[in-house]
């Protein structure tokens, strides 16, 4: 079994026992909050027997183990941040909460009331941040002490500088730079704090072979040939390569490596291309959908009723949008406005506060008084969860903008339309949304699209839902 091989096992490993911890602590966390909510009924602690607490585990296991993997919450980065982890375990467990109650429901399970949920949830997710908290604070503590260390090799210029001074002030990643060969600019900056040698100075060959875990080539691609050869060698002796460069910063999360035939290329695409992951989406947004419009449905009623009591006019707006590709479909919403407010907006043209081709006035004489409030709360937009449910919208994704909007786009604000659109977005949930200008929204919608998951789209589901309750729209 050779070094990397050795490696691989080892990572699989530590993931397995993250895993492990996450289930059981889950586990925990269950049997306490029974202990909790039931110790009337079950004041020996016999409810450890019953059927429907044992298949309960079970579930636990199987969706808590399914989610620690998919949000890569059992895989150990060196440069984790604490925030990551707080955020993605709170999601984790709301989304198996949610598994859960869907299990209830569908085999008869009568232990989950809200008491139950509530304070499940609550205890799932303080135990599972405190472990994975301790478990790196343990990690960067043996770090500091030399444990856990790899050695690293630089060979960089200028270029590679700004790499080469982040993994030297963060020690607590565990990179141990061992050596750089570089230029006079890297000599004289770093010359003193570890050793510098000039490229001509030193047989790279040698160099690599002596305690070396890992080598990181960070200049400009001048040299072909000599990238080749460093990798051979790495590859002979196997030391880990790895190749930066400013000019990786521009690449999308979607880059990937293909091949025609033997031959690999670069593959830079800026629209998500997750089947799995869109296909997970669109049934999220099938099932989420159908459940507001059926719980929802004596709530949407009353709306209806102030409506038509504020107003003379239909219940509902309905208007042309563009949707994914540009395709145009008709979206739906409450009605906010009078009647005939389409036929007033040319008159009001010159009092449009938004920059670029959307329009928009923060005291619009158009809108019904009944209309302020469900737009304040964002309620005129819940008929569009019709939209969704028939496939022209999702949940989350950019807004879909008017056809004649589209055609005053600039060409890089067109890609906006190769994801469909959505009620909610990340222009939706910012504070700012109301003073935004309409670049800024663009490279929001921009940065939805380049950062595209699944975890990213609950996380602005659930900022959507604060939104609500603070009810400060437009």
């Amino acid at each position: 079994m050779n070094i990397e091989e050795k490696l691989s096992n080892r990572a699989q490993f530590v993931r397995m026992l993250l895993t492990i911890g996450t289930v059981v602590l889950t586990i925990v966390a269950y049997f306490a909050t029974i202990a909790c909510i039931y110790h009337d009924s079950y004041p020996d602690l016999t409810y450890i027997l019953n059927p429907n607490f044992l298949l309960t585990c079970v579930f636990i296991t199987i969706y808590w183990s399914i989610l620690d993997t998919w949000l890569r919450l059992n895989e150990v980065y060196r440069s984790r941040s604490y925030g990551y982890i707080v955020l993605f375990h709170v999601v984790e467990n709301v989304i198996g909460i949610m598994l859960l109650s869907f299990t209830s429901v569908l085999f008869g399970m009568t232990v989950f009331g809200r008491d139950v949920l509530l304070l499940f949830g609550a205890m799932s997710t303080i135990l599972s941040i405190l472990f994975k908290v301790a478990f790196y604070i343990g990690l960067r503590h043996m770090r500091k002490k030399g444990f856990n260390n790899k050695t690293v090799l630089f060979i960089c210029d200028k270029a590679g500088d700004s790499l080469l001074s982040l993994l030297y002030k963060r020690y607590e990643w565990g990179y141990k730079i061992v050596g750089a060969i570089g230029d006079s600019y890297i000599a004289n900056k770093y010359n003193g704090k570890f050793p510098v040698y000039l490229d001509n100075e030193v047989e790279l060959d040698k160099l690599i072979t002596q305690n070396v875990d890992e080598v990181i080539y960070a200049k400009d691609y001048d040299n072909s040939q000599d990238i080749i050869r460093i990798i051979d060698v790495c590859n002979e002796i196997g030391v880990t390569f790895r190749l930066y460069s400013p000019f990786l910063n521009r690449l999308s999360k979607n880059t990937q490596l293909r091949y025609f035939d033997t031959n690999a290329v670069i593959t830079v695409s800026n629209t998500p291309t997750n089947y799995v992951g869109m296909l997970f989406k669109r049934i999220f947004d099938i099932v989420f959908s159908s459940g507001v419009i059926l719980v929802g449905f004596p709530f949407f009623f009353i709306v209806a009723l102030l409506i038509k009591i504020d107003s003379r006019g239909p219940v509902f707006f309905r208007q042309k949008r563009s949707g994914l590709k540009g395709k145009v479909f008709r979206v739906f919403k409450f009605r906010t406005m009078v009647a005939n407010a389409e036929d007033l907006r040319e008159d009001l043209e010159k009092q449009n506060e938004m920059d670029g081709p959307a329009f928009k006035i923060a005291n619009d004489p158009r809108i019904t008084r009944i209309g302020r409030i469900l737009r304040k709360t964002g309620i005129d937009e819940f008929p569009q969860f019709l939209n969704v449910f028939v496939g022209d919208m999702s949940i989350v994704g950019p807004r879909p903008p008017i056809p004649t909007e589209v055609e005053k786009y600039e060409r890089w604000q067109l890609r906006r339309l190769a994801m469909k659109p959505g009620i909610t977005c990340l222009w939706q949930v910012s504070r700012e949304r109301n003073k935004i200008s309409f670049d800024d929204w663009m490279n929001l919608d921009m940065q939805y699209i380049d950062n595209w998951s699944l975890s990213l789209d609950m996380v602005i589901v659930f900022k959507t839902i604060q939104t609500m309750f603070r009810a400060d729209g437009n």
